[in-house]
């Protein structure tokens, strides 16, 4: 059966016949109920039989796969188009209007011998689908998007509070006044530009108040914050130096 909130996906290339026909069953399989997934092509060709041989040697169903004009589809109704070839990239530009257009650089593996790059492209493949479903799993998405993130990460204040948030977990106005060497008015008026822009929330434990990410931030929000402080190991030393001196520190029982 299939909700509302269904997402729909296209994969698209020129033949329909290798890459994009993988794509599908690959993403049928890891995706589950939440997606529903296609595959077309510009102009549709017998499905390699190779596809049918990599897909059962990873025990992945073939089933369905037919090889279809992306003519007979109704683009308007997917909400992710994935293109696979850049013939399908270029012909994909007369649908401008589409929200969520994509496109994934594969080697085409037909034009090789044997089954070796039909295993590279499942792996590959795989490996992208992994991460898309990863990155846009469920959840609701408070914060608007990557141009406000970066623009919240251009300030040194902002930037080593989301670094001791990431290791600490949860933090007072107090801890943060106390090792950043900022005025309680200052960090008070920028965790309340954050909580107010969906990056954090609070937590009450009796008189205190804890600042944490909140709970639905995107996946791919928290990538990013986690990517940049682990890529600058040094870069909240002093900091996390005045933190573990501090007395009569408050913990938060749910960091």
């Amino acid at each position: 059966m299939v909700s509302a909130t269904t997402r729909k996906v296209l994969f698209l290339c020129t033949g329909n016949s290798a890459r994009s026909q993988v794509a599908e069953a690959l993403f049928r399989s890891l995706a589950g109920d939440g997606f529903i997934v296609e595959s077309a092509g510009m102009n549709p060709s017998h499905v390699d039989q190779r596809v049918f041989e990599v897909l059962s040697g990873f025990e992945i169903s073939s089933a369905g796969l037919v090889s279809k004009s992306v003519e007979t589809l109704d683009i308007e109704r997917f909400d992710y188009i994935i293109t696979l070839c850049d013939r399908a990239k270029m012909e994909c530009a007369t649908y401008p209007n589409h929200s969520d257009l994509m496109h994934w650089d594969l080697e085409d593996p037909k034009p090789k011998e044997g089954l070796k790059p039909f295993v590279d492209l499942f792996t590959d493949l795989k490996d992208r689908i992994t991460l898309f479903l990863l990155l846009n799993g469920e959840g609701e998405n408070t914060v608007e998007g990557p141009i406000e993130l970066f623009k919240v990460l251009s300030d040194p204040l902002r930037l080593k509070v989301f670094m001791l948030l990431e290791d600490e977990g949860a933090l007072t106005v107090s801890d943060f006044t106390n090792v950043l060497g900022m005025s309680q008015p200052k960090v008070s008026r920028h965790l309340a530009l954050l909580r107010e822009s969906g990056f954090l929330s609070v937590q009450k434990e009796g008189l205190w108040v804890f600042y944490k990410f909140t709970e639905n931030l995107p996946v791919w929000i928290r990538h990013v914050i986690s990517t940049i402080r682990n890529g600058n190991p040094g870069i909240i030393n002093a900091e996390k130096q005045l933190l573990n001196k501090l007395e009569n520190r408050k913990f938060s029982n749910n960091k």
